[in-house]
């Protein structure tokens, strides 16, 4: 009987697997010129998978925490739609800086979500170096989906992921599986046969451009530096003529 119950329990593991590994995601990102952004993120799975995190609205519940407590992102939004056997989950979110966005591995909301969800997260790492911005993320996609690595490749077939980073520059250093817009738009193709057999790290190098109204208050100064040289010459003058 013992022998029996450890079968069901088995059985019921491989199921679950069987049904997590359908998912696919896409997320879209646009950073501003001084370090602000918005971010579009969705994702696909099978309903029975969200099961365990208490359905549909246990994942909402799950979302709203994480966004709520998170000190990077500055406004969110966030919906869980059912339908055809699938939850659909679309968050978008604005931030502040993309720099603050380095402590979010390390943050308490990271851990407080499920391994499956801090999986697709990744760990993040995103630092200056002089005046440059050097971005990477690692994502553990056999972390999100445990046991996938030992499916056939089949399994996962017409699934993907796509991750997209539009930067207000082109980058001078990337990973990416393709670049558009003269080097602004990064977009890494991700069939999800390839994710889950090993962490995949999305990585980017970029200068950091200086913002148009840090650009018009320099030239600003500066034709009230010249102006004022000017002034202090020609009164310089004034005063060695008149002796």
């Amino acid at each position: 009987m013992k022998n029996f119950s450890v079968i069901l329990r088995l059985l019921a593991w491989l199921a679950s697997l069987l049904l997590v590994s359908c998912i696919d995601g896409s997320e879209e990102y646009w950073i501003n010129a001084d370090g602000s952004g918005r971010a579009e993120i969705t994702y696909v799975l099978p309903a029975a998978a969200a099961r365990f995190q208490g359905g549909a609205a246990g994942v909402e519940k799950m979302l709203a925490d994480f966004l709520a407590t998170t000190p990077a992102i500055t406004t969110s939004s966030h919906r869980v739609t059912e339908n055809n056997g699938n939850l659909t989950l679309h968050i978008t979110a604005t931030f502040d800086s993309v720099l603050e966005l380095r402590n979010l591995s390390n943050g308490r909301s990271i851990k407080d979500l499920p391994s499956s969800a801090s999986g697709l997260t990744g760990d993040i790492d995103v630092d200056l170096i002089g005046r440059q911005v050097h971005a990477s993320r690692v994502i553990s996609i056999n972390k999100a989906l445990p046991g996938a690595s030992i499916l056939p490749a089949s399994r996962f077939a017409g699934h993907q992921l796509s991750y997209i980073v539009h930067l207000p520059v082109a980058a001078t250093v990337t990973n990416a599986t393709r670049v558009e817009d003269d080097g602004r738009t990064l977009i890494w193709d991700l069939p999800l046969a390839e994710a889950v057999r090993a962490p995949v790290t999305l990585r980017f190098q970029a200068p950091v451009p200086l913002p148009m109204a840090w650009l018009v208050g320099a030239i600003a100064v500066m034709v009230v530096l010249v102006l004022a040289s000017f002034v202090f010459i020609r009164h310089r003058r004034r005063k060695s003529t008149r002796r």
